[in-house]
């Protein structure tokens, strides 16, 4: 084969069983192994195998054989972001544990009970409870901007279309469970995991809402108490 030989992978010489590239001009300083039956016979090599020649880019070769597909890595369906959210959507059932019992009672009272039985709780409880109430506003707002912040997350994870955000506005009027619900959902067909979060949420859940069952009956029977012994 003469130096004008067209460019390709040929059969070497020097190393048997490996092919080198030849652009057409100089050999590449590289060799690799053949993915079937070499692409020509060692006689039709150039006979310029002695000079040094200038390795070719990498990227100008085309590669002998197809390589094979790194395997997908899993994507973690868990974020920090909907754990979070999670933690902010209960945080209203347990934050009536802030309120002592005799307080809340009083404050029940004023409402059920008739007009000047009881006068109520002071100034400052009221200012406390409004600031409270506020506070828990912005927990649930909080969530909705977690549950943003986790469908983001998703997507950068390459879970493309998660469960929309938005359906995590109910947690004013009801609970997070739509969108977690329909977050596990989403995920588990995308990815085959997902549950922990699910899970965590019932968990907490189930937590906030014994917390809160808690006070009311001390309530009750501090009230109870105040109306049946008249203090």
């Amino acid at each position: 084969m003469s130096r004008g030989a067209p460019a390709g992978w040929y059969a070497d010489p020097g190393e048997p069983g490996q092919l080198r590239w030849w652009d057409g001009a100089e050999w590449a300083p590289d060799t690799v192994a053949p993915a079937g039956d070499a692409a020509s016979d060692s006689e039709d090599v150039p006979a310029v195998l002695a000079e040094e020649p200038a390795e070719k880019p990498a990227s100008e070769r085309p590669a002998p054989a197809r390589e094979a597909a790194a395997p997908d890595r899993p994507v973690r369906a868990g974020t920090v972001w909907v754990w979070l959210a999670i933690v902010a959507s209960v945080f209203p059932f347990c934050s009536a544990l802030l309120v002592d019992a005799v307080t809340g009672a009083r404050l029940v009272g004023y409402f059920v009970l008739p007009a000047g039985y009881d006068p109520g709780p002071g100034p400052w409880v009221i200012a406390g409870l409004v600031l409270l109430t506020w506070v828990n506003g912005l927990s649930l707002a909080a969530s909705v901007l977690f549950a943003w912040l986790d469908a983001r997350a998703l997507r950068r994870r390459g879970i493309e279309r998660p469960f929309g955000w938005g359906w995590a506005v109910l947690v004013f009027v009801a609970t997070l469970g739509v969108y977690i619900v329909g977050r596990t959902v989403v995920v588990r067909r995308r990815t085959g995991r997902g549950w922990a979060p699910l899970w965590g949420w019932l968990a907490a859940l189930v937590l906030g809402l014994a917390a809160l069952s808690l006070w009311l009956s001390v309530v009750v029977d501090a009230l109870w108490r105040s109306v049946t012994l008249g203090g």
